[in-house]
């Protein structure tokens, strides 16, 4: 943390540096050359918080540069940045519109450079033969660009064979790619280029592994590890863990792969990497599940989800953030407000008593009808002036409300708009993949339609989110309603299982959002828990109102199972947590062959 710090100290002063009107223009081309060999450094290795500082700085330094050249320069940085954001469809616009100045303007370089950024997008979008297209291309017309972008092109034209081989089973493009990767890696060897190395021997053990050569392939991964430790990037040691685990898992060396995988998550916990610490888990998880370990799977696959919120939660932080100061603002005001009203009736207080004073001295008829008047205005003015104070506070709370409204619906209408769409186009992403790959390997196939599930249920799951963020209250119509359209889709989903639902609740009832929230996750993982590990054919779901308690029942003539050897599994941790959450009660009836039953009441 310390040097991080220092790091950051350092790139704040450089900054304010750049910022002087008085730089010449000399040494602010000078400092751009260094930031842009620095930035690329960075996305090379995945840094995306030193490319957003440096880009900053950069941006500052084309202002007083006043050259288009440098302002486009910037615009390959900031499409790079895009790209490390997984924002592949604007990257690709300011990469080609850059790469077409340069074109026009003849500057090989940075034509080429900008070319290489376009090719990164293309891969992201599966489009293998373009990237291949172009890496050619650079090869060809090497002596405009860096030795090592062409060792690059190289590198990712092996890739391509290595990921086209796997998708059509042609051995020989793996044979193919493993020839290109040799010459790369000799090359590299020979400028002690540690980073290259360390991706170059990740792909070449990838090629010997595709050929099941898997002695070998644990050899190169070592090579690749060793070269990322001494090159410090934390990404590339992070594969090459994770794949060598993976060998290790299918050799059931089950020890070995813990340890390999557990590595590879202390490396992305450290490095507070969410989405790479999300695939380490997903690999280990598989391991837990091969060793029949399935609680601890079942757990991991709860941190997993927690991981996943936490990522989406992230983009809508600093908005969260600026509503809770709003709001502290306001309730502010409010307590000024009611401060003033309780002043002025004390005030009110004092005069009467003064009043009573003056009555009591027995002045004189006409002075004591004119005190009186004037009380009687004084008391009238009071009355006003608290009943105005009211009024504005009431105004303030309505205009407080409209404002947490508005952030709110605007919160709902981004998680819906973005990653929503995001979502839906991962899922579509995926089956025109599992269409693309009819020849892939069963394995494949199942990873994909697991990754497919996977999303559509955080979809449903965020729709359900923003049902409930929607809404101020949720009455019980309202869970009524959205217990029954899960219940539908479960018929969808499951034919050959039953479903009853029983409503006995008469009196209108309202919750508050977390409320209804929690009552409904409960009863969608109950009815989950039913048909996936049950094997019932009926699930029975009961709405009752007793002794000022609402009871929420689902029940199963499943197998049932043993609560103390599940206890905290399937779900059943995270119920009574929720349930704990809201003061509710919940009791989970469980006998062998018999079924289940999950009763849920909370106090009215």
């Amino acid at each position: 943390m310390k040097r991080r710090a220092f790091i950051l100290l350092l790139l704040f002063s450089t900054y304010l540096v750049a910022q002087n009107s008085n730089i010449p223009t000399a040494e602010a081309i000078s400092l751009f050359e260094q930031f842009e060999e620095k930035s690329e450094e960075f996305a090379y290795k995945r840094s995306v918080d030193s490319m957003e500082v440096y880009l900053g700085k950069i941006d500052t330094l084309v202002s007083k540069i006043n050259d288009s050249s440098y302002y486009y320069r910037a615009e390959l940085l900031r499409g790079a940045l895009l790209l490390q954001k997984t924002q592949s469809d604007e990257a690709l616009k300011i990469l080609l519109k850059a790469t077409e100045f340069f074109r026009l303007q003849k500057e090989y370089r940075d034509y080429y450079r900008g070319r290489f950024k376009i090719a990164k997008c293309y891969y992201y979008s599966n489009q293998r033969e373009d990237v291949i297209e172009i890496m050619s291309d650079i090869i060809k017309n090497k002596k405009y660009v860096s030795d090592k972008l062409v060792l690059q092109s190289q590198e990712k034209i092996g890739a391509m064979n290595i990921e086209i081989g796997m998708m059509k089973k042609d051995s020989s493009l793996f044979r193919k790619a493993n020839t290109q990767l040799r010459e790369v890696i000799q090359k590299n060897i020979q400028k002690n280029d540690y980073d290259e190395l360390a991706s170059n021997y990740g792909l070449l053990a990838e090629s010997f592994n595709q050929l099941q050569q898997k002695d070998i392939t644990l050899k190169l991964l070592d090579s690749s590890i060793y070269y990322a430790k001494k090159s410090k990037n934390i990404s590339e040691e992070g594969f090459a863990l994770i794949k060598k685990g993976n060998l290790f898992r299918e050799r059931e060396k089950y020890e070995q792969a813990t340890k390999m995988l557990q590595k590879a998550v202390d490396i992305f916990k450290k490095e507070n990497d969410t989405p790479l610490l999300i695939y380490a888990y997903f690999e280990l998880k598989k391991l837990l599940k091969q060793q029949q370990k399935y609680k601890q799977a079942a757990d991991l696959g709860d941190e997993i989800y927690h991981l996943a919120i936490i990522q989406y939660n992230k983009r809508f932080a600093y908005g969260i953030s600026e509503m809770r100061t709003r709001y502290k603002t306001a309730e502010k005001e409010r307590q000024i407000l009611e401060q003033r009203a309780e002043i002025a009736e004390k005030g009110l207080q004092l005069q009467e008593r003064q009043y009573q004073i003056y009555g009591a001295l027995g002045l004189a008829l006409l002075f004591c009808l004119i005190g009186y008047l004037f009380y009687n205005q004084q008391k009238l003015k009071n009355r006003q002036l608290i009943k105005e104070n009211k009024l504005k506070v009431a105004l303030k709370e309505i205009e407080t409300q409209n404002k947490l409204q508005e952030q709110r619906l605007q919160i709902s209408r981004d998680l819906h708009d973005n990653i929503g769409a995001q979502l839906s186009f991962i899922i579509s992403s995926i089956d025109n993949l599992k269409y693309a790959s009819k020849d892939a390997s069963d394995q494949f196939k199942d990873k994909l339609s697991y990754i497919s599930e996977f999303t559509s249920s955080t979809i449903d799951q965020l729709r359900d989110t923003i049902w409930a963020m929607n809404k101020d209250e949720i009455s019980i119509s309202d869970l009524q309603s959205r217990t029954l359209a899960f219940i539908e889709k479960a018929k969808v989903a499951k034919e050959h299982i039953k479903f009853k639902f029983n409503n006995d609740v008469e009196t209108t009832i309202q919750f508050s959002a977390i409320e209804g929230m929690h009552l409904f996750r409960v009863i969608q993982e109950a009815i989950n828990n039913s048909l996936k590990y049950a094997k019932a054919d009926l699930v029975t779901v009961a709405f009752a109102e007793q002794n000022k308690q609402l009871i929420f029942t689902i029940t199963d003539n499943g197998i049932g199972f043993e609560k103390e050897t599940v206890q905290l599994g399937n779900g059943l941790y995270n119920m009574q947590k929720r349930m704990d959450e809201i003061n509710a009660h919940i009791d989970i009836n469980s006998v062998s062959n018999e079924g289940t039953k999950i009763t849920v009441k909370f106090h009215v």
